[in-house]
C-alpha cells in the first residue's frame, strides 16, 4: 500500500522497514522481490521506537523522512493525509498528523482518548509547542531536522514522538499539524495496566525533558 501511495506522489523514494524486536524476514524478502527500493533493518533485541528510528535514519540519506506506524492507524487517503504529509513536508521541517484539531476524526476507547487529551494539554502547558497532538505516529521530517534530532533526541521509547516535537519547536524549526482520520488498532478496550504503564513512561519522560529544556546546557542553547 505504501509503495503505490508514495509512487503516485513522488517516484524517487526508498521504503525503509525498521523492525524492532521481531523478525518478519520471509515476508519482507517476498516484498523485496517485487519492489527493489526496500531497505530492511531488523533487530532481534528490542531497541524502542526512538533508538530504532535514529539508527535507521542514520543509515539512509534522503531529503525528507517519513514515519508511519506499521498498523496504518491513520487512513492514508482520507483528507489527502499521505499526500499532504509529503507535499507540506517541502515547506515545513515537521509535518505531523493530529487527532485533536478541527476536522480530524478519531476512533479509540474513551478512557485512552481522555488520557491522551489530558496528556497533550500537560505538554502544551510545560512547553508551549502550539501543537495539539504530540503522540501520533504519522510524521514527515526535513533532512536538517533529522540531523539535529539524531544528536539531541535521547528517548528510546514511545515518548520519542513528544520529544521530537518539543525539541523541533525549541530549536526554531517549522511545524505543521494536519487533520487525519485515525482508528485505534489495539482493540476496543484499554487494559488499565497498559494505561498505567503508558502514564508512567510518558510522565517520567516529561519530567526528564522538562529538566533538559529548562535547566540544562541544552536549554540554554535553545533559549
Amino acid at each position: 500500500m505504501l509503495e503505490e501511495a508514495t509512487e503516485a506522489i513522488n517516484p524517487n523514494f526508498t521504503l525503509l522497514i525498521a523492525e524492532d524486536g521481531s523478525n518478519s524476514s520471509p515476508t519482507v524478502d517476498e516484498l523485496k522481490w517485487k519492489y527493489h527500493n526496500i531497505v530492511y533493518l531488523q533487530n532481534d533485541r528490542r531497541l524502542g521506537r526512538g533508538k530504532a528510528l535514529r539508527e535507521a535514519w542514520s543509515k539512509v540519506q534522503g531529503e525528507m523522512y517519513l514515519y508511519v506506524d506499521v498498523d496504518l492507524a491513520t487512513d492514508l487517503e482520507k483528507f489527502n493525509a499521505y499526500r499532504n504529509l509529503i507535499e507540506l513536508g517541502k515547506r515545513f521541517d515537521l509535518v505531523t498528523g493530529s487527532r485533536y484539531i478541527q476536522g480530524s476524526i478519531t476512533n479509540r476507547p474513551w478512557l485512552r482518548k481522555a488520557a491522551s487529551i489530558a496528556y497533550n494539554g500537560l505538554v502544551s502547558v510545560f512547553f508551549h509547542t502550539g501543537v495539539h497532538d504530540h503522540q501520533c505516529g504519522f510524521k514527515s521530517f526535513s533532512r536538517r531536522l533529522v540531523e539535529q534530532l539524531n544528536v539531541e533526541a535521547k528517548s528510546d521509547s514511545w515518548f520519542w514522538d513528544t520529544e521530537v516535537i518539543v525539541l523541533a519547536r525549541k530549536m526554531g524549526f517549522t511545524i505543521k499539524e494536519i487533520p487525519i482520520v485515525w482508528k485505534e488498532k489495539k482493540g476496543g478496550r484499554t487494559p488499565l495496566k497498559r494505561l498505567l504503564q503508558d502514564m508512567w513512561l510518558h510522565g517520567s519522560g516529561l519530567l526528564v525533558l522538562f529538566c533538559r529544556v529548562h535547566f540544562s546546557k541544552l536549554g540554554r542553547n535553545l533559549s
